[in-house]
């Protein structure tokens, strides 16, 4: 929920574009920790209700890839915990659990609220039930790889998840290790965005591009870029094990149909994912400047793409011309897929794909400011039903093999909605 991250700046001439673009996505993590947010939730907020056919269980379950650093040059290795959404079975009377676990929550609480802010997460009810029996009534189920925004928790995706994943889908939320600003590992350690900014402080080739200019960031950047997609990678060869033997989903996850979606960052780094694994069979992305991860020489995904992005209500003219620039950069290269659907949705910002964020936040303010997710005509439950309905007709149709007419063009039930089409 770090909303001062935002995509959406106004950008110099061409000369010195791709050095702004490297400042924006990637200074932030090797800075200061921004303002605390302030949530000034004290009453119930209760989300909404989901409409698919299962009940949802989550779980989750740590991650270590021994044989690539935790960040370049360093002898530790890189590790994270994903969260997995799955349709499950709970116990007769069983109620769902707490919005987030004890350890993420106090984690979270004392590294990004504000001390007044303290117990607001306990104030959140979801639909999860915590390490819930897996239902097994319809067998195996499709699985989506999820990569929040840049600088985001992917708790804050819940509503979102949990709905998805309400239709027969087991969804993996895979967070940034040193981007996410808080990832609290099973002895008790934690990993922080803070972190960054240390290992820069002794880090040579990142001490270089503090101060080197254009090559020399493009250079950490380009060691840095692909990290996302290769924990990606190393997540869904360890989901094949899951399968095997964890004692909750072992043989529900169906490992032939796999998609992957992500917002911001997660969006560009769910394409380069795609590249790189051909176990991808269909990819999601959720109002995100590609260009800011893929090479710029690639050829177009063989997979089935949906491209969704926001109306940007919250920009200035000047904003919007640079967004309109990048939508159509990213749009050219996804455009070569087959087949390939673009979706623009009234009323949104930039952050509206953040599901739990639009909740919050008429009891959010940051550095002492409120914050606009979406328009005053519409609600942030109609908007994550939007996003989610045209997420899933997608994977519905790409993974389950069910055809979809709303993937068809313009529908009455959703007309905040504008669709192009490439079949």
């Amino acid at each position: 929920m770090k909303y001062l991250l935002n995509r959406k700046f106004a950008l110099p001439a061409a000369a010195i574009l791709i050095l702004i673009i490297i400042f924006i996505l990637f200074l932030p993590k090797l800075l200061p920790s921004s303002p605390k947010i302030n949530i000034a939730l004290h009453e119930e907020l209760i989300l909404p209700k989901l409409n698919g056919q299962f009940k949802v269980g989550k779980t989750t379950v740590y991650m270590i890839e021994k044989d690539r650093p935790a960040l370049p040059g360093l002898t530790a290795p890189r590790e994270w915990v994903v969260t997995i959404f799955y349709p499950a079975d709970p116990e007769a009377g069983a109620t769902p659990g707490p919005y987030a676990e004890e350890e993420l929550n106090t984690a979270y609480t004392d590294y990004s609220l504000t001390k007044e802010s303290a117990g607001a997460l306990d104030h959140i009810h979801s639909n999860a039930y915590w390490n819930s029996a897996t239902n097994h009534s319809a067998g195996k189920f499709p699985v989506l790889l999820f990569s929040p925004g840049g600088g985001e928790q992917p708790l804050f995706y819940s509503a979102l998840l949990e709905q998805i994943s309400s239709f027969g889908y087991i969804v993996v939320a895979i967070p940034e290790p040193f981007d996410t600003p808080v990832i609290p590992l099973p002895d008790g350690r934690i990993l922080t965005s803070n972190q960054m900014a240390e290992w820069c402080q002794h880090e040579k080739s990142c001490k270089k591009a503090m101060s080197g200019g254009e090559t020399a960031m493009q250079e950490i950047m380009d060691k840095m870029k692909d990290n996302r997609a290769k924990d990606m990678i190393f997540s869904l060869s360890q989901l094949e094990k899951i399968n095997q033997d964890n004692p909750i989903l072992a043989d529900a996850l169906d490992m032939e149909k796999v998609g992957v979606f992500g917002h911001s960052f997660g969006g560009a780094s769910s394409v380069r994912l795609a590249q790189l694994d051909k176990r991808i069979d269909a990819v999601a992305v959720l109002d995100s400047d590609i260009f800011l991860v893929i090479p710029k020489d690639s050829k177009s995904l063989s997979q089935p793409v949906l491209y969704m992005t926001a109306s940007n209500i919250d920009a200035s003219a000047q904003e919007l011309e640079e967004i309109s620039k990048n939508n159509a950069l990213t749009a050219a290269y996804l455009s070569g897929s087959f087949p390939y659907y673009f979706i623009n949705i009234a009323g949104t910002t930039h952050q509206s794909f953040q599901s739990d964020a639009m909740f919050l936040a008429p009891y959010i303010s940051i550095g002492g400011e409120s914050v606009t997710l979406n328009a005053i005509d519409t609600t942030p439950a109609r908007i994550t039903l939007v996003i989610s309905t045209y997420v899933l007709a997608f994977f519905d149709q790409h993974l389950k093999g069910i055809d979809q007419i709303l993937l068809g063009g313009p529908s009455d039930f959703y007309p905040e909605i504008t669709i192009t089409i490439k079949k």
